[in-house]
């Protein structure tokens, strides 16, 4: 999986089957880079992909890509859960088993489906019974890992968004922020944590350009590679 740079970050993929955090505050492009993640390691393989979206629907998606220059891959899919929530509107969800259905869905329909991602966390946790969410969150994870894919969940942070455990149980945290440099403001990308795969640990310019996001080099000071 990769944007244009994120090899100066990361230099391998995640193993196969990891679950993967990317966080960050508002407006610091989380949708967009997952999105073009799936979308750019789609274009060389025969591989499928699932995005579901609890907060903006598929034509949304779409446009946002369209955009910031991302190239929708025709194995990506996008689905979002609007009907769903129409039809159940009066009645309790249980969106983690829901999602887990419809996870199932795709793989039975594509059966070289490795990808999933999940947008987001938050929505799914204000959705769903405040009782048992960390139990919860982990039989998730680990219904993820058992159907072998590898799966981007973004959860927005401030206020009490993290309540499952979520950084425990996950394989990696790709963190976006904006932060002011001597030069301005600017976003960054920076990886907190990545098992099983080598990674620098400082903060990287994220930009956007015609053709979509660039991973430049570090914001403050040389990079230090760590593992895990």
């Amino acid at each position: 999986m990769s944007v244009e740079g994120l090899d100066r970050v990361l230099e391998a993929d995640p193993p196969a089957g990891s679950v993967l955090l990317v966080t960050g505050g508002e407006g610091t492009l989380k949708s967009s880079l997952v999105l073009a993640m799936m979308s750019r390691y789609l274009e060389g393989s025969a591989e499928h992909g699932l995005y579901a979206s609890l907060e903006q629907t598929r034509d949304s998606h779409l446009k946002n890509m369209e955009s910031i220059g991302i190239r929708w891959h025709e194995n990506l899919h996008i689905f979002d859960y609007r009907d769903m929530r129409v039809e159940w509107k009066d009645h309790s969800l249980d969106m983690f088993s829901m999602t887990k259905d419809v996870l199932d869905t795709y793989i039975d329909r594509y059966r070289d489906l490795t990808l999933f991602a999940m947008d987001s966390l938050n929505a799914l946790y204000a959705l769903s019974p405040k009782a048992n969410l960390r139990r919860n969150i982990y039989d998730f994870l680990t219904a993820l890992r058992d159907r072998g894919l590898t799966s981007i969940l973004i959860l927005e942070t401030g206020g009490d968004a993290e309540k499952g455990g979520e950084r425990f149980l996950s394989d990696g945290i790709i963190e976006l922020g904006v932060i002011e440099s001597y030069d301005g403001v600017k976003r960054y990308l920076q990886i907190r944590k990545m098992r099983g795969a080598r990674h620098q640990m400082e903060k990287h310019h994220l930009v956007v350009k015609p053709g979509g996001l660039e991973v430049l080099g570090p914001i403050y000071g040389p990079s230090i590679t760590s593992c895990g």
